[in-house]
């Protein structure tokens, strides 16, 4: 006791201990508040001056060190090494007890490395060695890299261990499970769905230190019970309903299981314990709806539960559905395959057995790469196919007919002729005899943009030609005469309405396999059936391309040919004209932003109507937006406007285009006329159109007219009935 300034004032020294362990930290309080008189190592006051400074040192480190002191391995740490021992008791337990009486869960390994520092003074080092150590209420899977080094006393003995070391845990499992996972990405197709569950879940089952076993269970359809597919890692699988199978698909959040009965190890576990829980994950692809059925996943018995390992079986069950879903949509789309080539079959089928002729022709000679039956029987079944048009037709050449393909593919304009004159042999051998042809003959374009050939397409008229003109020639004679043209007209007459008919069914014939065609190529395309190479993703591209088109003339020629026949029935009621103007504008905004267009509606209120079927408005007014759009270029504006003049109500479709040439005005609403080819050669269409759209008016109880001046644009306006 030392006795310092006014007298009553005392000041008490501090301790040894106090002094070596004087500063912040855990471990220096909990050194200062032992009694370290109770241990082997005895009062702070009695060590010596070796043991203090390396006591003093290890505390003062940041890198986790532990101390070996003495005979009987008297323990100190600092609080870097702190964490290592987990929760749960052990520490501060730990702090001055015997080595031996401590580490019994590991003594037989790092006793010997010990003892070998104490006797013979060589350092040793261990990398990534696993030592399990009961913290945190288990025995768990723990890994370090350290070293052991003598310490010397006063005298000059080795008096203790010091350990300087790193847990490496972290490192270890993550690098393990890494490598499982990079096992799972590289498995080879799995075949059949079941066959890829199984591979899976066997390399898996691989990783048995993070596995302990593992299920894998599959949906065979959708909403139908879970089946078993594979089973790693247990004796017998168990009852599907121990799992919470339904619940994680539903979800499709994973669950954890606790396993309390489950059963123990077998001799080829990593571990005796057997486990005491099992995630149970659903198996499922990012971006896609449906789930595949579940992964159930035996955890280690040896490892926490923790974000790290959820990832873990989480990235795991990613891989494993992946694998299951390339099986099944490798699967998927074989069959798709299968059943397109017997839609093209059917497609085929249809074109060769069409009474009409067609032909397609291919390329600057205009090669025959498809021809059907009936366009045989009209060239007198001469060779056709992969020779050029006017070498496998040589009496063709000087009839005007080439110049006719040339122009088609140059302006991408169809031409449609009728009653067009022909000198043709028959057969071979024969002569050349004369025919009369209504025939179209239409661009044919490629996915890119590119006219590549052309498709003709036709009847032979020659009977009606003939027929006509020879009622034509008695017209004068007399009554008799006059009689019988008039039967001639009438069967002239009833031969269009069966050309029309013709050509409705005809439409319906082919547009439903070019439906079901669009169908499974959207389908490839997704990629829901696996990944396309680029080389068939184009050639699925150009299919559809090819589709598309060849659905919209069909769909014109089917909605002209019902007008021609007569077959269009119209609902008159009052229809809302904002409403209805609103619905169309709607439909082809995207069109006109895609090519830089302003598109507007204005004067349409609530209070005008017009007495007409709703659907055919609608028509009339998408197709003039339609064309607007089609036919007015960047920057351009497209104006919809109402308006009320006595008993009728008129909507304008007014654009800032090109416009229209006087002579030219009434051209328009012919059927398959398109006016101006320098305009239209880049969109394509049979000129259909704007006929349909005025005899639509006209069956409504109105009429369609047009208004345009060159440079200045056109307005279409629409008169109908007021409601």
């Amino acid at each position: 006791m030392a006795v310092r300034g006014t007298v009553g004032i005392t000041e008490v020294a501090p301790s040894a201990a106090e002094r070596l362990f004087e500063g912040d930290g855990e471990m220096r309080a909990l050194c200062r508040a032992l009694d370290w008189g109770a241990t082997p190592l005895g009062p702070v006051a009695g060590w010596s001056h070796s043991l203090r400074t390396t006591a003093a040192a290890l505390l003062a480190s940041r890198h986790p060190m532990f101390l070996f002191w003495g005979p009987e391995l008297v323990q100190l740490y600092n609080d870097a090494y702190r964490p290592s021992l987990g929760e749960g008791g052990r520490h501060p337990r730990a702090l001055g007890m015997r080595g031996r009486e401590f580490w019994t869960d590991i003594w037989d390994v790092i006793g010997p490395q010990i003892e070998q520092v104490m006797t013979a003074g060589v350092a040793t080092w261990h990398e990534d060695q696993l030592l399990p150590i009961e913290r945190n209420g288990r025995l768990e899977e723990v890994y370090w890299t350290y070293s052991y080094s003598p310490v010397r006393d006063d005298d000059g003995s080795i008096a203790g261990t010091l350990v300087v070391c790193q847990e490496t845990t972290s490192r270890v499992v993550a690098e393990r499970r890494l490598a499982t996972l990079h096992g799972l990405t590289a498995l080879p197709p799995g075949g059949t769905a079941a066959a890829a569950a199984a591979q899976a879940v066997a390399a898996l089952a691989n990783d048995r230190r993070d596995v302990s076993f593992a299920l894998c269970y599959l949906a065979p359809v959708p909403g139908g019970d879970v089946v078993l597919a594979a089973a790693e890692g247990v004796a017998a699988p168990p009852d599907p309903a121990r799992w919470p199978l339904m619940d994680v698909l539903a979800s499709g959040r994973p669950s954890v299981v606790a396993l309390d009965d489950w059963p123990s190890s077998g001799p080829d576990a990593t571990w005796p314990e057997p486990p005491v829980a099992a995630a149970v994950l659903p198996l499922e692809r990012p971006g896609d709806a449906r789930r595949l059925g579940a992964l159930v996943v035996g955890l280690s018995p040896r490892l926490p539960w923790d974000d790290r390992y959820q990832y873990f079986v989480e990235a795991a069950a990613l891989h494993v559905a992946s694998h299951v879903a390339l099986a099944r949509d490798e699967m998927e789309r074989e069959r798709l395959l299968a059943e397109l080539r017997v839609e093209r079959s059917r497609l085929e089928f249809v074109f060769h057995q069409a009474p009409s002729f067609l032909a397609v022709l291919h390329g600057p000679r205009y090669v025959f790469t498809r021809v059907n039956d009936a366009y045989y029987q009209l060239v007198g079944h001469r060779p056709l196919l992969g020779r050029p048009a006017f070498e496998a037709l040589p009496e063709l050449r000087a009839q005007g007919f080439e110049e006719l393909l040339d122009r088609v593919v140059r302006t991408g304009t169809p031409f449609h002729g009728r009653e067009v004159r022909v000198q043709l042999q028959r057969a071979p051998g024969a002569p050349v005899e004369e025919r009369y042809l209504d025939f179209s003959y239409l661009p044919l374009v490629e996915a890119d943009g590119r006219r590549s050939g052309v498709i003709a397409h036709g009847t032979d008229v020659t009977d009606h030609v003939r027929a006509r003109r020879d009622v034509e020639r008695l017209l004068g004679e007399s009554e008799q005469a006059r009689a019988q043209l008039e039967q001639a007209r009438a069967q002239l007459e009833l031969a269009n309405q069966s050309k029309s008919e013709f050509l409705a069914v005809m439409s319906h014939e082919l547009r439903t396999p070019l439906n079901a065609i669009a169908g499974y190529a959207e389908l490839l395309t997704l990629g829901i059936h696996g990944e396309l190479s680029d080389p068939q993703r184009d050639a699925v591209a150009r299919i559809q391309a090819g589709q598309r088109r060849l659905l919209g003339l069909i769909n014109q020629v089917l909605s002209y040919s019902r007008m021609e026949a007569g077959a269009v029935s119209f609902h008159a009621e009052r229809v809302a004209l904002a409403e209805t103007i609103a619905e169309c504008v709607a439909l082809v905004a995207p069109q006109a932003q895609a090519r830089g267009l302003t598109c507007e509606w204005h004067g349409c209120d609530g209070s005008l109507a017009a007495l007409a079927d709703h659907e055919k408005l609608q028509q009339v007014v998408l197709n003039l937006l339609s064309n607007a759009v089609k036919f007015t270029g960047p920057g351009g504006r497209v104006t919809v406007s109402c308006a009320a003049a006595d008993e009728r109500v008129l909507v304008r479709v007014r654009d800032t285009g090109r416009g229209i040439a006087p002579e030219q005005l009434e051209r328009v609403f012919e059927p398959f006329v398109q006016v101006d080819a320098s305009l239209t050669r880049m969109h394509e269409g049979a000129g259909l159109g704007l006929a349909i759209s005025r005899d639509l008016a006209r069956g409504m109880g109105g009429d369609l007219t047009l208004e345009s001046r060159l440079g200045e644009g056109s307005t279409f306006t629409l008169a109908l009935p007021r409601g």
